[in-house]
């Protein structure tokens, strides 16, 4: 007997967060169906699910993504400032709902802690380049020598698996600037 498991099982465990649609649009389907063949209409019945799953497909993508063009407000940084547009960027508002949405639930933690480990490794390479002038790929050695221990440990290994947890983001976020 096999050691992995079945195909269906890591199918339905990535569709969950849908099931709830699903469940919704065939419904629907269902009751337009009935509701047409009860008052006498011959439904096209394949035309029918092709038009809801275009609209429902419609809809999602609007709710989906209307929420996270809202204006993001850090209240640990936000509050202390008075004047500017601090956080009225979409890529910024967009990463404080989804480092919300991992917290609250299990959902896309994978998928945000490898966004973040990027990103920020990102940012200590662009930090080493300006303060250094060191590439890490053409010296691994110097750039070794000249960042800080943990710098180094976050950019050479796996990412840790609460980087999405605001503490420990916060304590990396903080060595970065204090270098």
């Amino acid at each position: 007997m096999s050691s992995q498991p079945s195909g269906i099982r890591p199918l339905l465990r990535v569709l969950r967060p849908w099931r709830r649609r699903f469940i919704g649009i065939a419904l629907t389907w269902s009751v337009i169906a009935l509701f047409t063949a009860l008052i006498g209409l011959r439904p096209d019945v394949p035309r029918l699910a092709v038009v809801l799953v275009a609209a429902a497909a419609v809809v999602w993508y609007a709710v989906d993504h209307s929420a996270s063009q809202q204006l993001a407000v850090w209240p640990l940084t936000d509050s202390d400032l008075t004047g500017g547009n601090r956080g009225n960027d979409s890529q910024v508002t967009n990463l404080a709902a989804r480092l919300e949405a991992a917290n609250g639930h299990r959902e896309g933690r994978a998928e945000l802690v490898h966004h973040l480990h990027t990103r920020l490794s990102e940012i200590i390479r662009e930090r080493l380049y300006s303060k250094h002038g060191i590439v890490i790929e053409e010296e691994p050695k110097w750039a070794q020598g000249v960042m800080p221990p943990d710098l180094w440990d976050f950019l050479v290994t796996l990412p840790p698996t609460d980087l999405y947890r605001p503490d420990r983001l916060d304590q990396i976020l903080r060595r970065i600037e204090q270098w």
